[in-house]
């Protein structure tokens, strides 16, 4: 005999799989050329932070731009004119000709910065925006906090070696170090941003490869107090200048022959 089929409960089950949402595809934009900004804002009305990529139109080369961020509500100096800020899972920032700066004996593979001794259009130059302002429901507008914090998670960090270090700095047009925001050789992974404000820095490495830099983000003090801390990520991939790359090849030639006639 053979078996009846339930058609109810087969149809039960079908109704399983058809209803159920597909998830969402992750969202990846990578930076590879021209000016933008990795830019912060404070969602008051959900206590969190909105971590977006900001791209500066034409002059901006990235890919993954397809989640525009309409801005948190009540929030202030969002998307504008030709810059429009984008949502993403991943920011991926592809360096494919570094030169190398030393600071304080260490010599770093750096990205461009505006307004420094060192630019360039081919390279991706990215930014630090912060924007913690919101409206005041009468025209003006009030600090979320007094400061900004990023904390800089070293140790939960990835980096192409055990004994690579990272800086975030920038250079006076002479090219000399003026001033130094995070500096993993010196064990200095903290730094408090104003509540808003605009500069490019140099991203700077100490060895080649990939990086994912893991900071803790917190608002101190002013409208809302500190707020809790919140994660952000931001990944590298850092290939020296072929001039650099020539030489450190030559180099290590050189040591192992060093090593063989030993």
């Amino acid at each position: 005999m053979k078996p009846s089929l339930n058609i109810a409960a087969i149809g039960a089950i079908a109704g399983i799989f058809t209803a159920a949402p597909l998830a969402e595809a992750s969202v990846t934009i990578t930076h590879t050329a021209g000016g933008a900004d990795w830019t912060f804002f404070y969602d008051s009305s959900n206590e969190r932070f909105d971590v977006v990529f900001r791209s500066k139109g034409a002059g901006t080369v990235a890919t993954g731009l397809t989640s525009p961020y309409a801005g948190p509500p009540g929030g202030f100096g969002g998307t504008s004119g030709s810059q429009v800020d984008y949502n993403y899972d991943t920011l991926q920032v592809n360096v494919s000709t570094a030169p190398t700066v030393t600071v304080k004996g260490i010599d770093y593979l750096v990205t461009p910065a505006s307004g420094t001794s060192y630019v360039n259009a081919s390279q991706p130059d990215l930014g630090v925006r912060v924007r913690m302002r919101e409206t005041d429901g009468m025209g003006g507008t009030n600090a979320q906090f007094d400061t900004f914090r990023m904390s800089l998670n070293w140790a939960a960090s990835t980096k192409p070696t055990t004994d690579a270090e990272f800086i975030l700095f920038t250079t006076d047009i002479s090219g000399d170090p003026t001033a130094i925001n995070f500096e993993t050789a010196a064990s200095d992974l903290q730094h408090d941003w104003p509540i808003s404000g605009h500069n490019h820095w140099h991203w700077g490495f100490s060895a080649p490869g990939d990086y994912e830099l893991v900071f803790n983000i917190q608002g101190l003090g002013g409208l809302h107090g500190d707020s809790q801390g919140q994660e952000a990520r931001l990944s590298f991939n850092v290939i020296p200048e072929p001039t650099t790359a020539v030489l450190t090849s030559a180099a290590l030639g050189l040591l192992a022959l060093r090593r063989r006639r030993a």
